[in-house]
């Protein structure tokens, strides 16, 4: 073998080498890396956006904390500058102007410290859920200083309608005996909270189904003999011709569409709180 083949050979056993262990370190080494790099990126892209949408409520949630930080700031608490029963009642009568419900007011004592006094009395009354909550958040969050305890809502029945509530609490109010506070002869100031829940837990989701007073065309009980694009003819219940047009009223609903290519007309139904929708077809 001549000493140039040799070298060849050498040169391309060398070059084998060098290639064959760089496609392996590639292959088994590198691409593991890359894969796990890769992996790493798509969590920080993922970190990278959430971090986005919470810096934009950022101004949202400086400008709540300055208005809330400017209530707490400006809206001092006092108390009553006597222990006169028919004070309290008056301020009571003011919350309720914004409120709207009815109560009853009965005094029950007086205790006394040394620099002030509370007034204990008891709350009775009824109203719609949200007006309720709205004069007792009313009473905590006014001015003056009063505690409400033994809190109790009671449904008040499908009769007195479903949104109302009975409801009975203990209230006291503290009054200044020695003249601590300077504004004392001022009418206290009311404060309406107005993120408080308007839900009401009482109401109930199935409720009993009410009677067709008005004898409305009661769809479970009748059959559509005929439609337009605009109308429907509706056999009811006392086999009487009805003509029907989109929105009108239905015994627990009303017609919601009417299609003509189907030959079918919709009903939206609600069967005491469980919302139906009814599709009928002309009978032929």
């Amino acid at each position: 073998m001549s000493y140039g083949l040799r070298n060849t050979l050498i040169l391309l056993l060398a070059l084998l080498v060098i290639n064959g262990g760089g496609y392996a370190y590639m292959h088994f080494i590198q691409k593991a890396e890359i894969e796990q790099l890769e992996e790493q990126k798509g969590n920080l892209e993922r970190d990278y956006e959430q971090d986005l949408q919470v810096a934009e409520q950022v101004p949202l949630l400086r400008e709540q904390f300055a208005e809330a930080s400017s209530i707490i700031e400006d809206f001092d608490k006092t108390i009553f500058s006597n222990n006169n029963a028919d004070e309290i009642f008056r301020f009571l009568s003011l919350i309720n102007e914004g409120s709207g419900v009815n109560f009853n007011f009965t005094f029950v004592d007086s205790t006394s410290s040394e620099q002030y006094g509370v007034i204990n009395s008891e709350i009775n009354g009824s109203g719609a859920y949200r007006n309720v909550v709205r004069f007792i958040n009313a009473i905590e969050y006014s001015e003056p200083v009063q505690k409400i305890d033994g809190i109790s809502l009671t449904p008040s029945g499908e009769e007195e309608g479903y949104q109302n509530v009975n409801f009975t609490f203990r209230l006291q109010s503290h009054y200044d005996r020695v003249g601590v506070f300077d504004n004392n002869n001022q009418t206290p100031d009311i404060a309406f909270r107005t993120n408080e829940s308007n839900q009401n837990p009482f109401f109930p989701l199935i409720r009993n189904v009410p009677p067709n007073e008005d004898n409305l065309p009661d769809v479970d009980q009748s059959r559509i003999v005929g439609l337009t694009s605009t109308a429907v003819y509706l056999m009811d219940q006392t086999g009487s011709m009805v003509t029907l047009r989109e929105n009108d009223r239905v015994y627990l609903g009303r017609l919601e569409q009417i299609n003509m290519q189907q030959g079918s007309a919709t009903f939206r139904l609600n069967r005491g709180g469980i919302i139906d929708v009814v599709t009928m077809e002309v009978q032929r």
